[in-house]
């Protein structure tokens, strides 16, 4: 309270030493509701072919903060645009040294109080002497407290002639602070390595092994996951059954890890360079394609399938009818690995969340590092059996129990099927649904056929494995063609309205509370709270009784507003749920939802 108080005291101060006289120099200037902005150029009366220096103003209220030119784990620094006469150019954004800002274990570089910001104009040399000059910026500018982050962007102008290019005096307090702030650049390139972003970015070496410690802790979680755990059962009863030596349970399990790791990393850098070509990508990206949607439809199928024992796969064979061998080496665990992990995608957990989010800040390098931790805590179960005799005979002794196992753990891959089918539907319409579920039932007969085959002592047929190969691939062209996006809308209980920055803005100023949560329907933590808690009756009559407005991003397709606003609030995907009371500071809820959370929150506004 006293920092904030003390801030308060120099922001005014610094308002009424400098802010006072720099009003004559702005034409312009915005009270936002977290911070006050003007923009003052240095001269009145530019001369034509002259570098106009300009100062973005930015008083900010206690307790919020703007980013500098190397964020840190989170947030982005401002950006201008200009609106400028033909032949004007543009210097960089000018940034006096920052603060180090800790919260969460993530570190940010950020500004606090009073922030004067420079920035060059070089102006054309065809400009007339007298004639008029305006300029207009847009800023863009991500302001956060330690409770929520709010794009909240000011547009700018000012109005000046063209002369001699004679400096203000009333702007020549402001400039002269301002200049003394910032290190000029030959000083900047004098410094030791230790002012520069790459020391910044990996200084708190402890903050860094909390998010890759988060990420391996959701890892683990991700085994637990109805399409994850029955692959891994699977695995770990086939090794049993093998009776192989150490050497050959420990090359499954490297196998098996390799495959789980290199997918996850595969996909992890396919994001970062979707992001750094511009796409407001995130994870579990691939599933916003109906026609990956579709294929890994045909993949889980074809694994539910063989659980029920319509056909055997070397790496998953339990029942013995492999001829004694019951695992496939390191080639078979590496493509059991890739598909768990594949499909494990859609299921962030609250641990994963941050840590992905981080991530996507980060330099690439230590994403990736981020991106492998996921990936060893996923695989870090198989590699305990592969690597630790002791576990390996907890497992019970082979007999019919696998078999039995084995059919009850087909369920929950047909119900992710279904889920699967559900999802096409929804994102490509009730006609791309039927040509991935026929799909999935051509693949089916064939795959019956097989094992007839394997059964008669029969192995692969060109003319089976061709026609097998071939429906996945008339699967995906025909959901892959442009087809009529789905009609039905979600059901929601609470009556949402869709998300928008500006009708969140809208509300917030008649003083009602807002919840906000961003879901998508290949989300299962999504999902799994829309039932236990969003539509249930006791929330809708809170939220009725409470005047809350409630709105609902839906991230099943990709919606760039969206991703803008998640990035801005540290995440990579959803969920994400915010709640906006009627006065105060947003706060971010937990990502397992409660109907007693909710209630109370609407019931207390």
């Amino acid at each position: 309270m006293i920092r904030h108080t003390l801030r308060a005291l120099s922001a005014v101060f610094a308002l009424l030493v400098l802010g006072g006289p720099s009003l004559a120099a702005a034409a312009s200037a915005e009270d936002h509701a977290h911070y006050r902005a003007e923009l003052v150029a240095e001269s009145r009366e530019p001369a034509p072919g002259s570098t106009l220096t300009v100062a973005f103003h930015i008083a900010l209220k206690p307790g919020w903060h703007i980013y500098g030119p190397n964020p840190g784990d989170t947030g982005y620094a401002p950006a201008a645009t200009w609106t400028a006469p033909a032949g004007t150019s543009e210097g960089d954004l000018r940034h006096p040294p920052t603060q180090r800002l800790v919260l969460s274990g993530l570190v940010s570089n950020v500004h606090e109080g009073d922030v004067v910001l420079l920035q060059d104009l070089h102006l054309p040399q065809g400009l007339a002497a007298g004639m008029a000059l305006p300029l207009a910026a847009h800023l863009d500018l991500l302001v956060c407290s330690e409770g929520s982050c709010v794009p909240d962007p000011v547009d700018l102008d000012i109005k000046l002639t063209t002369g001699a290019g004679a400096p203000d005096p009333a702007a020549a307090a402001l400039f002269a602070k301002a200049r003394a702030a910032i290190a000029p650049p030959a000083a900047m390139s004098k410094a030791p390595a230790a002012v520069a972003p790459a020391a910044a970015e990996t200084a708190d070496l402890a903050s860094y092994a909390l998010v890759f410690g988060a990420a391996l802790l959701g890892g683990l979680i991700l085994n637990l996951m109805p399409c994850v755990f029955p692959i891994l059962s699977l695995k770990a009863m086939a090794l049993a059954r093998s009776g192989g030596t150490a050497a050959h349970a420990r090359q499954e399990a490297l196998g098996y890890s390799t495959g789980v790791i290199g997918t996850i990393l595969a996909l992890g850098g396919a994001l970062l360079l979707l992001r750094s070509a511009g796409s407001a990508a995130g994870w579990a990206f691939q599933l916003q394609n109906p026609a990956v949607v579709a294929g890994l439809l045909l993949l889980v199928s074809a694994i539910a399938l063989n659980m029920t024992g319509l056909f055997e796969l070397p790496s998953l064979s339990v029942s013995g009818q492999m001829g004694g061998k019951a695992s496939s080496g390191f080639a078979g665990s590496l493509a059991t690995g890739a598909l768990a992990a594949f499909i494990a995608t859609p299921c962030t957990g609250p641990f994963m969340a941050g840590a992905l989010g981080a991530a996507l800040i980060m330099p690439p390098l230590a994403a990736m590092g981020v991106f492998a931790g996921l990936g060893l805590g996923m695989a870090l179960p198989f590699l305990l059996l592969g690597f630790w005799a002791p576990a390996r005979r907890l497992i019970p002794r082979p007999g019919q129990w696998m078999v039995t196992l084995r059919h009850v753990l087909s369920v929950p891959m047909f119900a992710t099927a279904l889920g699967l089918a559900w999802l096409i539907g929804r994102q490509a319409g009730v006609g791309a649904m039927t040509t991935a579920l026929a799909a999935a039932l051509l693949m089916g007969l064939a795959l019956w056929w097989y094992g007839v085959q394997q059964r008669a002592g029969h192995r692969g047929l060109p003319a089976l494995i061709l026609a097998t190969a071939s429906v996945p691939l008339i699967a995906l062209g025909v959901v892959a063609a442009p087809v009529a996006a789905a009609t039905t809308g979600p059901v929601d209980s609470l009556g949402g309205q869709p998300f928008a920055e500006s009708r969140l803005d809208a509300l917030r100023r008649e003083g009602r509370p807002v919840f906000v949560y961003f879901t998508a329907d290949w989300c299962l933590t999504c999902k799994v709270n829309e039932a236990a808690a969003l539509d249930t009756a006791p929330v809708a009559h809170a939220f009725t009784k409470g005047g809350v407005s409630v709105l609902r991003g839906d991230w099943t397709r990709q919606d760039p507003a969206i991703s803008r606003f998640l990035k801005a609030h540290g995440r990579a995907g959803v969920p994400l749920y915010l709640w906006y009371p009627a006065s105060g500071e947003a706060r971010e809820l937990p990502q397992v939802l409660t109907r007693d959370l909710l209630v109370d929150l609407a019931l207390k506004t």
